[in-house]
């Protein structure tokens, strides 16, 4: 297994690199308001147009997966997240740039979708779990490096030189991927079999973390800026942060996974004081009377806090969905339902909050949040309860 570390930290550094994507828009959200004069839920928008692929075709690639081979659709989705990126830095009207930001989000499902069932095949038994919890923290570690090299790059290269880095960096990954051996299983992966009912919910659950997780953390800079006056650079440095802190979740979520497999007694212990934390939290983040630096330790809390739960549940999900082998097609069918459900999500997210926020001000967009953080716990909980039902393995 220590010889396949390596090959799944790179697959894991892929989607890191993919979600960067999504953060890209976040930091540099204020300037393309004024260049293209665009409000905010049409910002909010643009930042999470990139999961209309997977907010569509998340479940139909996931059952293609078989066909497309893991190789060719992380190559096809990195070379497609390069190119768009290039088209972004050169869009002269708003049209062009969100026609631009659609496409990319094909090329973010290739990868999204590859990466985790190719994770899933390469690791053994006893690290399966694992190396899925690892796979867990692609998205807030990637809005992080995004934010953060985003925002800090911007002063210097301008938010087309911003884009144009981030298609140079795609572009580099190419090479090593060429070259990387991906083993497909046999002729049994592509069979299309639809994952258990507790797949289904678990992964519906997760649809609504990514909701108000990308609503909070994607219009962050957006709300420090306007509510805190605070600066373009301390403000992606705030979301890039607040987003980093879901990776020592995701360690947490490894070791205990390695103490023995995950049941479900154990996920509830961790999921139930996590959410209810976070939907504690998130409403004082956003209140009027909060001022910079309590805004920031109390959204840092709320992600970490829920950071916790989403490892679990990727780890949880072969086993709900009802697998049988690493190379069973419900793995590549329950990882094209997570993608369209948390893709669904991440669309949905930030026009949402943005049109909350607009309409009704930001402290009712942290009483809808911390309502969401409550919503995912009890499908978390309720696709426990029928694992049990059906199977003794789901215990």
């Amino acid at each position: 297994m220590q010889k396949r570390w390596p090959t799944i930290i790179f697959l894991w550094l892929i989607g890191v690199l993919a979600a960067a994507q999504l953060a890209k828009f976040s930091s540099i959200a204020p300037l393309l308001r004024d260049r293209f004069d665009l409000s905010l839920p049409e910002a909010g928008l643009l930042i999470s147009l990139l999961e209309v692929g997977g907010g569509l075709f998340g479940f139909v690639a996931g059952m293609a997966l078989g066909w497309i081979n893991y190789r060719r659709s992380l190559l096809a989705g990195v070379a497609i997240l390069a190119a768009t990126s290039l088209l972004e830095a050169s869009a002269a009207s708003s049209t062009m740039l969100f026609a631009a930001r659609a496409v990319e989000g094909i090329g973010y499902l290739l990868v999204v979708i590859a990466a985790p069932t190719a994770i899933a095949a390469i690791a053994d038994d006893r690290n399966r779990a694992r190396a899925l919890a690892l796979w867990s923290s692609f998205v807030p570690v990637g809005i992080a490096v995004g934010s953060g090299v985003t925002s800090l790059g911007v002063a210097s290269l301008g938010a087309n030189g911003i884009m144009v880095l981030w298609a140079a960096v795609l572009a580099v990954t190419i090479v090593p991927l060429l070259r990387l051996h991906l083993r497909t299983g046999d002729n049994d992966s592509r069979r299309v079999v639809l994952p258990a009912p507790a797949a289904w919910v678990s992964t519906f659950a997760f649809g609504v973390y990514t909701l108000f997780l990308c609503a909070l953390t994607m219009l962050l800079p957006t709300f420090l800026m306007a509510e805190r006056a605070a600066a373009l650079n301390e403000a992606g440095l705030v979301a890039s942060v607040a987003s980093l802190s879901a990776l020592p979740a995701s360690g947490l979520a490894i070791l205990l996974i390695r103490r023995g497999q995950l049941s479900t007694g154990r996920l509830l212990m961790i999921a139930i004081p996590a959410l209810v934390g976070t939907a504690l939290l998130v409403p004082l983040a956003l209140a009027r009377s909060s001022d910079l630096a309590t805004t920031s330790i109390l959204v840092v809390g709320a992600v970490l806090l829920s950071g916790l739960v989403s490892p679990l549940m990727f780890a949880r999900l072969p086993i709900l969905a009802g697998a049988e082998s690493p190379h069973d097609p419900r793995i590549a069918t329950a990882n094209g339902l997570l993608t369209q459900f948390g893709a669904g999500g991440a669309l949905i997210g930030p026009p949402l909050g943005g049109l909350v926020a607009d309409e009704w001000g930001w402290t009712a967009l942290g009483a809808v949040i911390a309502g969401l953080a409550l919503l995912m716990l009890a499908g978390v909980a309720l696709s426990e309860w029928i694992a049990a039902r059906s199977s003794p393995i789901g215990a």
